[in-house]
């Protein structure tokens, strides 16, 4: 059984699979949105006053941060020498006041995301009732309806084509007399140069940047069949037509000569289709990637209630209604379906109104990136991490710097923020994120996790092999050995939480990094003098160390105490992210790292004196737990986005609570959470209903792709009943050891299409090539 088929999208004018609003956005954060991996569009959907705002995944403002690091290679020695004697403040000083002498301008942000354009549509609309906004997640949809006190319907519509790559916006009325003002809003920015040109059916914009080459220009097409048009102060006026079709398209350019306007304007010009004949077209290539997997709790006349209605539901009965978690799920692929594609999603997502967003609305590597990417490959949207890897690919040049100016070394060193640019330029003596040196191998997760989920050798061999090779070089050079033979990270930085000496995710990214690259030479057969190199630098690496708590550390040093008052959960790396150990291969570890998670809890997630609110840092928690199978933990953690209002009308999250700061890490970390909670996995290991909430009794799940080329095509399963059924279809024949920590009476009723073997306690099952299994479970 197969996620994905012809199916009902709609009930009286609502998305079953999506979201609706009773009210309108009052600020480009509660915009509706929709994209197609390269455009993005937000729509607020006000009656009287629409605005359009149309996002390009390549629009990031230059403001002159292209120049070159200092080098600060030669004192390196010394400032290692000053975190020994002196410690690392009166280090970082040094090393600061170093790098300022060699024109160092401070910490700088990344270039900003900022939008394409702002398109005003003012109706003459004196009020509105029976009003709807709604945006379709299996479609891509956006939709405002209402009605005037003529009692006329009207209806607006849009979208962006993956098919002909435009924003498409329509807008009608039962009367099909449709009157309205359009204009564009003009950019004043001091590193932007705007020049605009407006005809009775296009609307033309050219934008140089200041700082450097490139610009980008908007072209949009007008269509009002039998209206009556006419310009006025760079407005268009439109009275009386049948219907208004606008077809909009931005294109960024890196060169100082423009592009040909002529040539960009005859590419919409060809684009004749109707509405729905574009939409149609779209439809079809949008909706396969959305039903590829199925999250099934409720019904459908549970799905089609408004968000407010849910959330207020949530926050009086502090339950969760089904259908606001199967929306959370939904709205977490859709954002990744929307925004990953030409590059990955930033902070935003593929999304912005200002020209200022927090933190420049980036590429954040410290852990909001890998959140917003984090169920690409398990909800079975590979092809959306391509833009992923080409954006680490752009910035390699950048990365390499860093390796060499900053400490000598060979190889490559992610920055902490990034947008046009891969240098490390983001970095003070307060924040000294040029110390935070794992972040390149943590990126390098997902090159061998995509050969994981794909099997795809040739992938294996081109980008994942060259790019940890280049990581395991950074190793390699800043490495250093003590007395005893063990390797040494300094400097050390725990992400935002404080420097010393050896930070634990350090160990972990590398460990991962060197036993990714020795597996994948083991498995294309590549014999190498440098495995072992790589095992020989992986056996002198420090072990983790555990607090007289019981706690595993952040730092393993002796002397450096923990602060488990903060939002980042970084020392936990090897439990959410590689996977390095569990309660069977290293006992001590697994309970030390609980009783990390349970101090991190009480000190940070529950507490009213937590640091700061964080969807990062609930996101990692929730990963966390899943994993220790901590069902109500995940539960309550979902539960807080809600109560909180970490979530926009969109069910795009926030980065605190009360809806401040729009950002969509907690939407892509939100379905790869529930997906562990039913079903997860690791080579040879398939684990069901891991930490599966009692709240969500009953249900199925379809369409979940596992590592090694597994495709869980359907999970069903009655907590009440005690019956569980799995459908799995496996690319290659293998072995795998069904586990259950929530059943510990876990018994197989009937199967088909493999070997089940149940002796010494463990279920084995025998996957063939290509034929589906089906194992039929008592609870």
């Amino acid at each position: 059984m197969k996620a994905g088929g012809k199916v009902k999208t709609m009930i009286n004018n609502v998305p079953i699979r999506g979201a609706w609003n009773k009210t309108y956005g009052d600020s480009w954060e509660e915009s509706l949105v929709s994209g197609n991996g390269i455009q993005g569009v937000m729509v607020l959907g006000n009656p009287e006053n629409e605005l359009i705002i149309g996002n390009h995944a390549r629009l990031y403002l230059p403001t002159g941060t292209g120049k070159p690091l200092p080098d600060m290679s030669p004192f390196l020695e010394r400032f290692r020498s000053m975190i020994k004697e002196d410690g690392y403040e009166q280090a970082i000083k040094f090393y600061y006041k170093k790098a300022l002498e060699l024109g160092y301008e401070g910490l700088q942000m990344s270039d900003p995301f900022h939008p394409g354009f702002h398109l005003n549509i003012h109706l003459p609309i004196q009020s509105a009732s029976h009003y709807s906004r709604s945006v379709d997640f299996e479609s891509g949809e956006i939709h405002v309806t209402f009605t005037d006190l003529e009692n006329t319907r009207h209806s607006r519509k849009t979208f962006v084509s993956r098919a002909d790559d435009v924003i498409v916006h329509t807008i009608e009325n039962s009367q099909q007399n449709v009157s309205c003002t359009l204009f564009l809003e003009e950019y004043q920015h001091e590193l932007m140069n705007q020049q605009s040109e407006v005809g009775i059916n296009y609307i033309h914009v050219r934008n140089n940047y200041v700082m450097e080459p490139g610009g980008f220009q908007v072209i949009i097409k007008i269509e009002a069949p039998q209206g009556k048009i006419k310009l006025e102060d760079n407005r268009i006026n439109i009275e009386q037509a049948e219907h208004v079709l606008l077809i909009a398209k931005i294109v960024p350019f890196q060169k100082s000569t423009q592009l040909d306007n002529q040539l960009f304007e005859k590419e919409l010009e060809k684009i004749e289709e109707t509405y729905n004949q574009l939409f149609n077209r779209h439809q079809a290539l949008h909706q396969e990637i959305f039903h590829r997997v199925a999250l099934n709790l409720c019904s459908d006349e549970q799905r089609i209630r408004a968000i407010e209605d849910l959330f207020s539901e949530a926050k009086e009965s502090k339950v969760l209604p089904l259908a606001l978690i199967e929306k959370m799920y939904d709205a977490g692929r859709y954002m990744f379906m929307c925004s990953a594609g030409e590059l990955s999603p930033n902070l935003q997502g593929i999304w912005t109104g200002t020209f200022t967003p927090a933190w420049s609305g980036d590429f954040t590597f410290d852990t909001n990136v890998q959140l917003s990417i984090a169920s690409a490959l398990s909800c079975n949207m590979d092809e959306g991490l391509h833009g992923y890897f080409r954006l680490v690919k752009e910035l390699l040049p950048g990365f390499r710097d860093n390796a060499k100016y900053f400490y000598g070394s060979r190889g490559i060193m992610s920055t902490a923020h990034s947008s046009n640019s891969g240098r490390q330029f983001h970095w003070n003596d307060e924040w000294p994120l040029h110390l935070w040196t794992c972040g390149a191998g943590w990126l390098g997760h997902w090159f061998y996790q995509y050969y994981l989920f794909t099997g795809d050798k040739n992938f294996l061999e081109n980008e994942t092999i060259p790019y940890l090779k280049e990581c395991a070089l950074f190793y390699e050079d800043f490495l250093i050995e003590d007395s005893d033979g063990t390797n040494r990270f300094t400097p050390s930085y725990s992400a935002e939480n404080g420097c010393g000496d050896n930070a634990t995710q350090d160990i972990a990214v590398a460990k991962e990094v060197l036993r990714n690259l020795i597996n994948s030479h083991r498995e294309l057969k590549i014999d190498t003098p440098e495995i072992t190199k790589w095992e020989t630098m992986l056996s002198k690496l420090p072990g983790y160390m555990i607090n007289d708590e019981g706690a595993l550390k952040e730092w393993s040093i002796d002397g450096k105490g923990e602060n488990y008052n903060h939002r980042h959960f970084s020392h936990l790396y090897s439990v959410f992210q590689s996977r390095e150990f569990n309660d069977q291969t290293e006992p001590l570890l697994w309970e030390a790292s609980k009783v990390a998670l349970e101090k991190r809890l009480d000190a940070w997630l529950r507490s009213d004196d937590g640091d700061t609110s964080s969807t990062h840092g609930r996101m990692h928690a929730a990963l966390c737990a899943t994993q220790f199978n901590k069902s109500d933990l995940v539960y309550e953690i979902l539960q807080m986005m809600v109560v909180n209002d970490s979530m926009f009308p969109s069910l795009i999250t926030s980065h605190y609570n009360q809806r401040h700061l729009f950002n969509v890490d907690g939407n892509g970390a939100i379905p790869q959470i529930i997906n562990e909670m039913i079903i997860d996995a690791v080579p040879g290991e398939i684990v069901l209903l891991r930490a599966i909430p009692k709240q969500l009794s009953k249900g199925t799940l379809e369409g979940v792709r596992l590592v090694k080329q597994i495709i869980a095509d359907q999970v069903l399963w009655d907590l009440e009943d005690r019956t569980l059924k799995l459908y799995l279809t496996s690319s290659i024949e293998q072995q795998v050891v069904i586990k259950a920590p929530h059943a510990e009476n876990l018994v197989i009723k009937q199967y088909s299409g493999c070997e089940v073997n149940t002796d010494c306690d463990l279920i084995r099952l025998q996957l063939n090539e290509n034929i589906q299994a089906f194992i039929d479970f008592t609870l």
